[in-house]
C-alpha cells in the first residue's frame, strides 16, 4: 500500500496534516520531498467559504446589449451545438 500525506517538521517531529489510518508501530518507509512554495500555497477553500461575489470577473457580463436575458443567451447558444459546423459559422 502507498500513501502521500502532507505533514510539517516541528523541529524534532514529522507530524501528518490529517489523520492517517494505520495501526501503532506499522512499519515504513519514509520519503521526505520538501516542498516549493508554490506547493505549499493552501488549497482554494471550499466552496461554502468562498465569497464569488467579491471576485472582480463576478457580473462582467452585465452591461452586454446582446445578453440582457441570460436564460435566452444560452438557450440560443446551445441550439447551435446540435448543428454541424459549416463553412459559414
Amino acid at each position: 500500500m502507498s500513501i502521500i500525506v502532507r505533514a510539517h517538521f516541528d523541529g524534532n517531529t514529522i507530524v501528518p496534516d490529517t489523520a492517517i489510518d494505520l495501526p501503532a508501530d506499522q512499519p515504513l518507509e519514509v520519503e521526505i520531498r520538501v516542498l516549493s512554495p508554490v506547493e505549499q500555497a493552501p488549497k482554494t477553500p471550499a466552496l461554502g467559504a468562498f465569497d464569488i461575489a467579491s471576485q472582480p470577473f463576478f457580473g462582467m457580463w452585465a452591461d452586454r446589449e446582446d445578453m440582457r436575458d441570460s436564460a435566452q443567451w444560452v438557450r440560443k447558444e446551445r441550439e447551435k451545438w446540435s448543428s454541424r459546423l459549416s463553412g459559414t459559422d
